[in-house]
């Protein structure tokens, strides 16, 4: 009887209106004592600074005392002993005021031993959104980078700025941002997913995202096949004028059989050689798919594994890169001569080798290798992994060769290592000379705006065709371009935000109000909301209710309003509102998986614009493992409303004994003979319409023998070979001509017997009036029987047979 989803009240009424009682059974409930939190409620939104509690319900089986803990997005506040008593009790926990953003509160009961029996009922959690000053998650390539940034900001925007790699991967981390903006970060740089949770967070959440650029940014930065790729309103390949193969890179890997020692990579030991793999394999997907990619081993000699090529899809290459096995010596000239060759011979306009070896090397022709190297603009960077490689050697060469010297005792480094060589290898996407932007189309981003300083340089990137491109170079590429992804907006700036190429940025007067307005233009859709959201969650689904006013107070009506919602194992949907009274729009959506759902509501009409809000819900555990013996009440009044009976198990009344009342019941039966009927229609014109007489039937059944091989019986002869009716006519004919003879008696002749034939016309001759008595005559009077008369009474014969079939 404990029901947590549906009516079974709303279903006994329902039986009970078709005549159907319904009998209950009541079980015990199975169990110990039980403690349980039956809710947490935290206001939402509070405002920065505001001070707010929570309201705690905590129910128990028995009395008993148990420890009580709230916990702040993880991290437990406060922890204190508390007294229950069988029943509900209530706790009221003040909190210290929380930053803007998202807040996650979770409280946690923990009873003595023996005095619980569910452990899944003693934790529940609840949201809280904090308002305030937009804030912006500041993410930096390297330190000090987003300083000039967050200065300009500081005044009107509070930002926290954070290293690449501590990115949080969490959506509810970003959901407490209303944008982010990323200054010169390498893809490579990035913790692993962070980069799909940040694009939910703006395509789904509606958050603001601005990617700074610099010289390991867009292209340059690895941003190819990426979320950020998809994200951006510029398309990372070059534009037409510069669209060739710009970048070669060959990267040459030892695969002696020192390669094949293992290495500590995370606590695990892992051979060097696969370590090799999994960076040569990176460096390769940092690339654009028409540059030139070649892939060379060596022991004592080389061995191509890719040849010099256009890299197109590079999981083409993944097979090959991953079949690479050590053994035998090594000499690093044999593996760096063929990659020079095939470089020089290229249409790469950058020209790149990374060299990765553990080893001493044999003798070779260095410097000759070196002059070709020069004369083909070919660099040469070199990775020394362990101890026993040949250091003073290889850091020569890179200096030789203008190209940088790594060592790592780290196998984790590698692939990093060689990313950021394809980034620096890129080059040829950044293109460095004085230009004064030039404006395309209006933004908000530009309003108040007058002249614009000169730029030092920027990343090479073409627009795409739904972006919308603001500023573009002297050679009209983009430097400035936003579009609307998803809920959210994207800003790309395809220059650099500090002394490099922004040197004159910096230092003008407009340069806060610039950022602030591209900050305010990505999250402008948080500013001035006029939407009041609400969400609750009962028997398994959520209800979203969502307010709108406008600035007078007045009900904003016929709003086109929609919530999409990103659920704990990050699906995303949307849910449509429809208007319910004036300026209210309601929605639902099921809501059974346990844990946060964040919600994006919007809505856009004539002459208001589109307003969002976010806010999140906590779906707490499976209300089956609420506390609570059997609910009587409930099976009492099912029983009662649909005419049944309270059973007892235990009792000598039986549940399933056959002494239920008949009830009665009607069906139409309309539909049914409808069917019969229309069925029968063809039939009946049929019959209607085609006459089948005794003798069609006849001949058909003889037509049916004889084509099934049964054949009739053997015809008997008739004169003059005619069939039989031809016979019975001619002895028709014959036996008038006898009797039209003279007779020896006078009276007989004057009244002949009917022949057997006229007795058979007889009904037909009847069917008019009965003719006079003719007067007697002589036999002088009497006409002779002549041939024609035979012939007419024939023709009078066949009449009447037509007549009589």
């Amino acid at each position: 009887g404990r029901e947590n989803v549906g009516s079974a009240e709303w279903a006994a009424r329902l039986s009970a209106a078709h005549g159907v009682p319904v009998d209950v059974a009541p079980l015990s409930s199975i169990g110990g004592p039980e403690v349980w939190i039956e809710s947490l409620k935290a206001p939402s939104p509070v405002r920065e600074n505001e001070r707010m509690s929570l309201d705690i319900s905590v129910s128990s089986s028995t009395d008993t005392s148990a420890t009580l803990t709230l916990l702040m997005d993880g991290t437990p506040i406060t922890t204190q002993t508390v007294q229950l008593v069988r029943g509900a009790n209530t706790f009221v926990q003040n909190l210290p005021p929380a930053v803007k953003g998202f807040h996650t509160y979770s409280a946690q009961v923990i009873p003595p031993a023996g005095a619980d029996t569910r452990h899944e009922n003693n934790r529940y959690s609840a949201f809280s959104m904090v308002l305030g000053k937009p804030r912006l998650l500041l993410v930096e390539g390297h330190a000090g980078e987003a300083g000039p940034l967050k200065s300009a900001l500081s005044a009107s925007i509070d930002s926290d700025v954070i290293a690449a790699d501590a990115v949080p991967a969490d959506v509810r981390s970003l959901a407490g941002y209303d944008g982010i903006v990323l200054v010169n970060v390498p893809a490579s740089s990035l913790p692993a997913k962070s980069m799909e949770r940040l694009q939910v967070a703006v395509r789904d959440l509606g958050k603001g995202l601005i990617v700074v650029g610099g010289d390991e940014s867009y292209a340059a930065g690895g941003y190819f096949r990426t979320p950020l790729e998809a994200m951006l309103p510029v398309d990372l390949n070059l534009p037409s004028k510069l669209d060739i193969p710009s970048v070669g890179m060959a990267l040459v890997i030892d695969r002696s059989g020192s390669m094949e020692e293992g290495h500590a990579a995370n606590g695990v030991g892992v051979k060097k050689i696969e370590l090799a793999k999994e960076a040569a394999y990176q460096a390769v997907a940092q690339l654009s798919a028409k540059d030139y990619v070649g892939v060379i081993t060596f022991d004592s000699q080389a061995n191509w594994v890719i040849e010099l090529q256009p890299l197109g899809d590079p999981s083409q290459f993944k097979g090959r890169i991953g079949s690479i096995t050590s053994g035998g010596g090594t000499n690093i000239y044999s593996g760096l001569a063929p990659a020079v060759d095939a470089l020089a011979s290229s249409k790469a306009k950058s020209r790149h080798i990374v060299l990765l070896t553990d080893g001493q090397s044999e003798g070779g022709d260095y410097d000759g290798l070196l002059k070709k190297m020069a004369t083909n603009n070919i660099t040469i960077s070199t990775v020394a992994i362990g101890t026993d490689a040949d250091t003073c050697f290889l850091q020569s060469l890179a200096a030789k060769g203008k190209g940088r010297y790594y060592y790592t005792e780290d196998g984790n480094a590698l692939p990093q290592i060689f990313a950021h060589e394809s980034h620096l290898a890129a080059r040829s996407y950044i293109i460095e000379h004085p230009f004064a932007p030039q404006r395309t189309s209006p933004s908000p981003i530009l309003d108040g705006l007058g002249g614009l300083p000169s730029l030092q340089g920027y990343v090479g990137t073409s627009p795409k065709p739904a972006g919308q491109v603001v500023l573009v170079s002297d050679a009209g590429d983009p430097v400035l371009a936003q579009w609307q992804y998803g809920l959210g907006r994207v800003v790309a700036w395809t220059s650099d935000a500090k002394g490099q190429w922004a040197k004159d940025w910096v230092g003008w007067q407009d340069f806060p109000r610039f950022w602030a307005q591209a900050v305010r233009w990505t999250t402008g859709a948080e500013a001035g909301n006029a939407l009041q959201p609400r969400i609750s969650v009962e028997s398994g689904a959520a209800h979203v209710t969502v307010d709108a006013t406008a600035p007078d107070g007045s009900y904003l009506n016929n709003l086109s309003a929609s919530a999409a919602v990103v659920s704990p194992s990050l699906v995303t949907s949307t849910v449509q509102l429809r208007q319910s009274e004036a300026g209210r729009y309601e929605g639902e959506f099921p809501a059974q998986e346990e844990g946060a759902y964040l919600l994006r509501v919007q809505a856009w009409g004539q002459g208001v614009g589109n307003m969002s809000q976010t806010l999140g819900v906590v779906v707490p555990y499976s209300p089956e493992y609420r506390g609570g013996g059997t609910d009587n009440g409930l099976m009492s009044r099912l029983a009662s409303l649909s005419g049944g009976r309270v059973l007892s198990l235990a009792s000598t009344q039986a549940p399933f004994e056959h002494n239920l009342s008949a009830v009665a019941s009607t069906a139409d039966l309309w539909p049914l003979l409808l069917l019969i009927a229309i069925l029968l229609l063809p039939f009946d014109i049929g019959v209607r319409r085609v006459a089948v007489s005794k003798g069609d039937l006849a001949r058909a059944w003889g037509e049916l023998r004889r084509k099934v091989g049964v054949m009739p019986g053997p015809v008997p002869a008739t004169p003059h070979g005619s069939s039989p009716d031809m016979a019975a006519l001619f002895s028709a004919k014959e036996r008038v001509r006898e009797r039209a003879e003279p007779t020896a008696n006078p009276q007989e002749a004057t009244t002949p017997t009917p022949p057997s034939w006229a007795r058979d016309l007889q009904p037909t001759l009847r069917a008019g009036p009965p003719a006079p008595a003719a007067p007697p005559v002589s036999e002088a009077q009497t006409p002779p029987v002549t041939e024609n008369a035979t012939d007419s009474l024939a023709t009078r014969l066949r009449r009447a047979r037509e007549q009589r079939q």
